[in-house]
């Protein structure tokens, strides 16, 4: 007989989940679909789902399609594993949701690596559109799509098959089982292209909210043909957007594409081990400005506040090159006032622009300190626009009772609550830190592209997608 087989990976077993119809097991004197995958791809166990129509020609002592599998295949016994169902009326749509997502269940749960035969081609339209919907959606589960063309690539006008279906008979007169008179009929079908435009709405709607790991989960269904480049891109945004630093360039340099080097996390040097502290400030502002594009207001106030020290902090050391140990006593958590080593005319400068009765020691060293440190140095070396600063302060301070009231509340707010409260409007805020930002820290490095580099990262991977038919 003509017996075939498509070669399959080493120690992987193939299940077949198939709809019984009426051109099984045989049609017009050749393979019907159930018995042409089996031809091909020999399967190790059926899941045969039966309406009750179909009920009828399984039980004993009919079998046809046991039997037929025997009959016209040699050497190849399959387990077959029967899904009776109470389907009476094979019409309707609805009908198969309910078998067809247990069956697909337990198959995921017994055989987790198992490769998926589908059978699109037996049954009526309704199971086949069933299954598609059921293929493109599907997750954790390697499912391979097959069609079965006729012998003669058209409609099937032949009689009906029915209980009486002799089985040896028909497998004499079947042409599928003489050599020189077998083609292979099996189609594998794109379904994935369905998929494809389904998933890739979705990551775009997502990266609009930039929340990669969601599209993460999306990509595992390996749909794209660009899905590694994909996956790595969107696992080093996720990174980046965790706070994982350098750690998050290893995914940039497994792609070894020079079109990527802007996307770094401060350098693309391997042996880059310190990271400047005025680049931690830019990168986190980067993430405090994806909060308030997403109209996520909330997160974006309450992250101004320690981005405010940190860029206070930073102009102490990296402008005027103040050594801030020198200064103020260093703990893991922050500054703290120290009146032994606090220098004493800083430190009634501070009482007084500050507004402070008396510092006390062991106080951490707010903003408000911070600032009235950084006029103190000012005053005598002038190393930063006082106008500037005060633009930079003012900025700043506005946001301060909007903070304030978000940490007694238990409420979030939007952009007119914001502008209510500060007398200011976020796009104005952030005018205003971008512009010291690049007036103050472009001999360092920094460049506006560093704020928006979430948007590059967005742009490379819509790019990517857009290749995707």
């Amino acid at each position: 007989m003509g017996n075939k087989k498509i070669e399959k990976e080493d120690g992987v077993e193939r299940v077949l989940l198939t709809f019984a119809g009426n051109t099984d097991p045989t049609r017009g004197q050749h393979d019907g679909p159930i018995l042409h995958i089996c031809r091909y791809y020999k399967p190790e166990k059926i899941y045969l789902i039966l309406t009750q129509e179909m009920v009828e020609r399984d039980e004993n002592p009919f079998n046809i399609y046991e039997k037929a599998i025997e009959a016209n295949l040699e050497n190849y016994n399959p387990e077959i594993i029967r899904k009776y169902t109470d389907i009476k009326k094979a019409h309707l749509f609805d009908s198969y949701f309910e078998v067809l997502y247990e069956t697909f269940e337990e198959i995921k749960s017994k055989y987790p690596d198992t490769e998926v035969l589908v059978n699109l081609t037996s049954g009526t339209s309704q199971m086949t559109t069933n299954l598609i919907s059921y293929i493109i959606d599907a997750t954790n589960i390697r499912i391979v799509s097959l069609q079965v063309a006729t012998h003669e690539n058209n409609s099937n006008r032949e009689p009906l098959v029915d209980k009486n279906y002799n089985v040896e008979l028909e497998a004499e007169m079947n042409f599928d089982n003489k050599e020189d008179t077998l083609t292979n009929r099996i189609i594998k079908p794109d379904l994935r292209k369905y998929s494809r435009v389904l998933v890739k709405n979705q990551i775009q709607e997502l990266l609009k909210q930039y929340k990669y790991t969601t599209c993460i989960e999306l990509l595992k269904r390996n749909i794209f043909n660009q899905n590694e480049e994909l996956s790595v891109l969107l696992k080093f945004a996720n990174d980046r957007k965790n706070l994982k630093g350098l750690e998050s360039n290893k995914r940039l340099r497994y792609l070894k594409n020079k079109k990527y080097n802007g996307l770094y996390y401060y350098d693309k040097n391997e042996n880059t081990k310190k990271v400047k502290e005025w680049y931690k400030i830019i990168d986190y502002f980067a993430l405090a400005n994806i909060k308030q594009k997403t109209r996520d207001i909330t997160g974006y106030v309450l992250m101004i506040e320690p981005i405010t020290v940190k860029i206070y902090e930073s102009i102490l050391e990296d402008i005027m090159k103040k050594d801030l140990k020198q200064i103020f006593k260093y703990t893991s958590l922050g500054y703290k006032i120290d009146i032994s080593k606090l220098d004493a005319k800083l430190k009634d400068y501070i009482e007084k622009d500050s507004e402070i009765y008396s510092l006390k020691s062991d106080t951490y060293v707010s903003d408000k300190i911070l600032s009235s440190t950084i006029k103190y140095y000012n005053k005598k070396e002038k190393k930063i626009g006082e106008e500037d600063f005060l633009d930079l302060t003012t900025t700043l301070s506005q946001i301060k009772p909007v903070r304030n009231g978000l940490a007694h509340s238990l409420k979030s707010i939007n952009r007119d609550d914001f502008e209510k409260e500060a007398k200011i409007s976020i796009s104005e805020t952030n005018e205003k830190i971008l512009e010291f930002f690049k007036k103050y820290y472009s001999e360092f490095g920094y460049k506006e592209s560093m704020i928006y580099v979430y948007d590059e990262i967005n742009k490379f991977i819509n790019e990517l997608l857009e290749q995707e038919r």
